[in-house]
């Protein structure tokens, strides 16, 4: 299964927390055999953030290639894209999980999520995987 990861990545304080978190979770995603996409990682070579506009056609192209749609929601801002690639993933019928992170938990009850992080990454890829099968 292909797996586009989505995430907020736009004023977030701790970039190489996020940018670490997003890659551990897809490396256990992958070690169970799935192909994963993130765009800071693979378009954008985590150099920073782009304009909407300017990641729309990465982002529709690889959304179409995926089979399966998983927001990592660490914060509890609400963000553009992230959004996009929610209705995104809708709209072109994909399995969705929707994670929230417990730091984002804390601050924030009220953000809709299907699963609460676990207490290791390798937990909540466990959970994950499980919910898109």
């Amino acid at each position: 299964m292909r797996i586009y990861i989505g995430y907020k990545y736009t004023n977030v304080e701790d970039k190489k927390a996020l940018i670490q978190k997003l890659l551990e979770f897809a490396k256990y995603l992958e070690q169970a055999g799935h192909k994963t996409f993130i765009l800071g990682r693979d378009i954008q070579n985590w150099q920073g953030s782009l304009p909407l506009w300017k990641t729309f056609p990465a982002i529709i192209g690889n959304m179409v290639k995926s089979d399966a749609f998983v927001a990592y929601i660490t914060s509890s801002v609400s963000s553009k894209g992230l959004e996009l690639e929610k209705a995104l993933s809708g709209v072109l019928g994909k399995k969705k999980v929707f994670v929230l992170d417990i730091a984002a938990a804390t601050k924030n009850g009220g953000v809709a999520a299907d699963i609460k992080a676990g207490a290791t990454i390798e937990d909540t890829a466990n959970v994950v995987l499980a919910r898109l099968k």
